[in-house]
């Protein structure tokens, strides 16, 4: 899972305030080594500015967050994405090129901006290069863009041995891109025709990489040879891990785009459910071993020093919302209450004759804590144990139903499903092949102190398999609108999981894509649900851009306390509960 120690977190409120500061956007923050900005992610941006490369020891760390501010303070974003095109390349291109306009306007009041920005692109394009970038032709091709334009606009020189690797293909462009450059440099200052320039550039690059591979006469070797290059650079195109329904549909209303991403959820197909099971995961296990896991449970929480007050307060407030304000009566002063317009004659030193408008605040909330309990999160099991039955205690002290569940697979590799396909002649596409199990360690209904029995059963190992994160996740939000009768109340969905699905017999018959896809879909899904609010804790990179909020983990086992405190300030800096249940 995405680790996290507290001194990480310290650093990245540190590295927000910088960027906060030159930038002037207040909502600016890091968490999880992630962007945000507005409470959204920002995960398309320039790779010389990926905060992954903060912790590398070739980067100029004041040049990324300098160049991160300025992107906030000289790019309209919404001009940015209406101009952006698609294609992992193009994107790229359009990034870059925009990041080199903002960081070549950075004032001349702000030298010592302007020289760190230049210092980071530099060192970037050093270390793309000694990391043998260059060594295909579709990288050599994007760094000799990449430095001509970053000269043209600032004027400055690039280092002598990168001048001597880009010169041969930087002359065989100089006819096509000369125009191109001239135009970038006089429409810097304007954002929109700047961007036309650069949609030229990128056709020109465009036609170049075609007529590269147009003779090859192998598609995969084609693609290949161009992913080889491109992974080069790390980069996520805007929407990545979406699923296209949630971004290019027609649909204009919320309630059509849940219509569309529930026919396409519908499209899921499983092979045989009749072997799934659905069951309290206390009921699988002996007494006697039970015991022992609460026993070992109990002993890890008793160590962990954690401070219940404050944090029960904590989650208090964040969960609270405004109800109706009240009028507090007998009051001794504030507004006169008409009520009492003949005592104020009759007997006008009588105190009690005012009122004044109180204000109130209730919790009306409900938390599901969703558990991948496939192999990869088994070695985390007490940790993960010990953060949510402290997690449930403090959210009930502070008057907030939770329900704990998880998911996993009754088999490795498929069980009776696998073999009955097999045995029909394996036709194609067939669905999911494995046995689900769903677990459920702790309902809504029942309190924490008993349901501890139930918690501790995530310390059996044997429950950690493979996993379905679609169909759990589907479910746990089903459970979750089911079993609250108030539709108007906040419901909060954590996922802990540590990447993408994994079951092998269903993937080797379906494709690498099959789950992966229907999760995005489930993820985009409840997104779109009203008074739903949708977290990931510890997901891995490939699946951070579907997360619009996400919780940070440490994987030290001593450090309860300290994550359950980061996850407070994490909800807190996400403007939670007041952007989707205000």
């Amino acid at each position: 899972m995405q680790t996290q120690t507290h001194q990480d977190f310290e650093q990245q409120q540190q590295y927000g305030a910088m960027i906060r500061s030159l930038s002037g956007e207040a909502s600016a923050q890091i968490r999880d080594w992630q962007l945000f900005h507005q409470s959204a992610p920002l995960d398309s941006i320039a790779p010389h500015l990926n905060l992954e490369n903060l912790k590398t020891s070739w980067a100029f760390p004041r040049g990324i967050l300098d160049g991160i501010a300025l992107r906030l303070r000289y790019s309209d974003a919404d001009i940015h994405v209406s101009l952006t095109p698609e294609g992992m390349i193009e994107s790229l291109l359009f990034e870059v090129l925009e990041q080199i306009r903002v960081e070549s306007n950075c004032p001349d009041e702000l030298k010592g901006s302007q020289q760190n920005v230049q210092t980071q692109f530099i060192a970037w394009m050093q270390q793309f290069i000694a990391s043998g970038g260059v060594e295909g032709s579709i990288g050599l091709l994007l760094i000799t863009i990449f430095s001509t334009v970053w000269m043209k606009l600032n004027s400055q020189p690039i280092p002598q041995l990168m001048q001597d690797i880009v010169e041969a293909t930087r002359a065989g462009l100089a006819k096509s891109m000369g125009p191109l450059l001239v135009k970038l440099k006089a429409n810097r200052y304007d954002q929109a025709q700047y961007g036309k320039t650069s949609h030229e550039v990128i056709n020109l690059v465009s036609g170049l990489i075609a007529n590269e591979y147009r003779n090859n006469p192998s598609i995969r070797t084609k693609r290949k040879s161009q992913s080889a290059t491109q992974l080069k650079i790390e980069w996520v195109p805007p929407h990545a891990g979406r699923v296209a329904a949630d971004f290019r549909s027609p649909a204009t209303s919320s309630s059509e785009k849940r219509y569309q991403l529930k026919k396409s959820l519908d499209q899921y197909v499983i092979y045989n459910s009749s072997y799934d099971t659905e069951v309290e995961a206390k009921k699988k296990i002996r007494l006697a071993q039970l015991a022992v896991y609460q026993d070992q449970l109990n002993t890890e929480i008793a160590k962990q020093n954690i401070p219940w007050a404050k944090l029960i307060r904590m989650y208090k407030q964040l969960f609270s919302s405004h109800a109706p304000n009240h009028w507090q009566t007998t009051e001794a002063e504030a507004v006169l209450d008409r009520r009492y317009l003949t005592r104020a004659v009759t007997s006008p030193l009588q105190p009690a004759l005012y009122k004044q408008l109180m204000p109130t605040s209730q919790v009306n909330a409900r938390v599901t804590l969703l558990v991948d309990c496939s192999g990869s999160m088994k070695e985390q099991r007490v940790k993960i144990a010990a953060c949510l039955d402290s997690l449930v205690r403090i959210l009930e002290r502070a008057g907030i139903k939770t329900e704990v569940l998880g998911y996993s697979t009754n088999s490795w590799q498929g069980g009776k499903p696998f073999k009955e396909w097999r045995k029909s002649g394996q036709p194609s596409n067939p669905g999911r092949l494995n046995e689900r199990a769903h677990w459920i360690f702790k309902d809504f209904d029942t309190s924490w102190r008993r349901s501890r029995a139930g918690i501790a059963a995530l310390l059996r190992p044997e429950i950690y398999t493979e996993s379905v994160d679609g169909e759990a996740l589907l479910w746990a939000v089903e459970r979750l609108q089911k079993t609250d009768r108030n539709k108007h109340s906040n419901k909060t969905l954590i996922l802990f999981s540590d990447g993408c699905p994994m079951d092998r017999a269903t993937i080797e018959a379906n494709g690498e894509e099959f789950l992966k896809d229907h999760l995005l879909q489930a993820i985009s899904w409840c997104e779109q649900q009203p008074h739903l609010q949708l977290w990931g804790c510890g997901i891995g990179s490939e699946l951070r851009p579907a997360f619009q909020h996400r919780l940070s983990w440490d994987e030290d086992p001593s450090n309860v306390a300290s994550t359950l405190k980061n996850w407070a300030g994490e909800f807190k800096a996400s403007s939670f509960i007041n952007k989707k249940y205000s």
